[in-house]
Parts: structure tokens; sequence; C-alpha cells
């Protein structure tokens, strides 16, 4: 039998294909972003919402609006919803969240101020960073209006917050960031709930004072190194 030569671009990423193309015990390394979506529509109060639970294609329901699949624009986890797809593993160095400009300003304001972000994983839930929403970067997104300044994170480099997992914390030995293990329950959760005031868990906009507003449409961001499969 004829064997062809292989040269050094065709290691590791076969052209013929018999078989599964995943190879045991290669892994890829590239940097890419996980990200998940909160929506809430225009004259609806803001509602506690768990990012992530739900995979691209899955059926969500922004508060006050109706249903509809989550499409790659909303989402890039694919499969199943709260867990990356096997044999993936995702080296999360930063978080960072942002709003839609289309947004009131007033809107923008309360949500950012009224917000408890929670980052996730395990099958306990077990919590790994909190923070209020004004104190989470956008990473380039919005950052003030001829009415009021946001100061949600001006578009800066690194405009992200950072984790600090030491290297010996997880099991791909790598500095600054939290593991998202193979198989692994995660999830980020965004708690507007918690606020009693007179604005707290009332209207958020109305037909009257949006004024164009288009609700709250917001992305967090898990930046960082994803590791899958050779193919």
């Amino acid at each position: 039998m004829k064997v062809k030569t292989l040269d050094s671009g065709t290691v590791g990423f076969p052209k013929h294909r018999l078989r599964n193309p995943i190879y045991p015990g290669q892994g890829y390394a590239y940097h890419q972003p996980l990200f998940g979506y909160y929506g809430v529509t225009v004259a609806t109060a803001l509602t506690e919402q768990i990012l992530f639970s739900t995979a691209q294609g899955g059926n969500y329901t922004p508060a006050g609006g109706a249903q509809f699949a989550l499409s790659a624009w909303h989402t890039n986890l694919i499969g199943q919803g709260g867990i990356l797809p096997n044999p993936d593993r995702h080296f999360v160095k930063y978080i960072s969240l942002k709003i839609r400009e289309d947004v009131l300003a007033a809107d923008a304001i309360r949500f950012l101020n009224d917000s408890l972000v929670v980052f996730f994983m395990g099958s306990d839930a077990r919590e790994y960073w909190r923070s209020h929403g004004n104190k989470v970067p956008a990473a380039g997104g919005v950052f003030g209006f001829s009415s009021a300044i946001i100061s949600n994170g001006m578009p800066q480099t690194a405009n992200q917050v950072p984790f600090w997992g030491p290297a010996e914390s997880n099991s791909l030995g790598l500095p600054g960031a939290e593991v998202i293990e193979q198989g692994q329950n995660f999830g980020v959760t965004i708690d507007p709930t918690k606020v009693r005031d007179a604005g707290g868990l009332t209207t958020y906009s109305t037909a009257a004072a949006a004024a164009g507003g288009a609700g709250i449409n917001v992305h967090v961001y898990l930046d960082g190194i994803r590791f899958r499969g050779v193919q």
C-alpha cells in the first residue's frame, strides 16, 4: 500500500477522515469569549435570569416578551445549556457586561446600579465571583449619553474584570483564570430584584418615557482561552 508523505502543516489535521474525527489526547487552544444574553422589553420590570442556561437554538423568553429561539447573535454556547460540549474546556480570564446602545439612559442607570452579577460553577452552583453591575466594565460598550453618564466601561484596552485564580488551583496549570471543566455546570446570574426602593421591581421604561428606547438588551462575556478536541 502506498503511504502518502505528510508535511508539517498536515500533522494533527488530517484531510481524510474514515471514523470519528476527534483525536484522543490532543487539544486545540484559541482565544474566544463565551457570551450569553439577558433581555427585558420596554415597560417591564427587570427579572432575575441565569445566562448560559439555554444554548443556541433553545427557547428563551425575555421578561415581558414572546418566546423565541436563541441564535448565534444571542449566545455561542452550543449543545446543552449550562455545560460546554464534550470535550471542551474554557479558561476564563475576564468577565464583562455590555448593554446595547439603544437603551434609555435612565434604564441603563437603574439596571447597572440595581443588578447583582454572579459567576458560578459546579453542580452546587458555587460562587466564584460577585459584583454590582456598575462595577463590571463593558469592554467597549455603552459609556455615556448626552443626558447622563452611564460609566459602564469606556472603550479601553483590557476593559474587563480579570480573574486571578492561581495556576495550581486549575487542572490546566494556567495562571490568572478560573477553568470551566468538561461536563461542569456553569452560568452567570443577573439579579436586579433585591432593590426595594420606589423604582425597584416596577416598570423601568414606559412608552412615553422610553423616547425610542428598546428595553434592556445585555450580553455577558466570559473572555479567555477555549480548549477543544483536534478535528
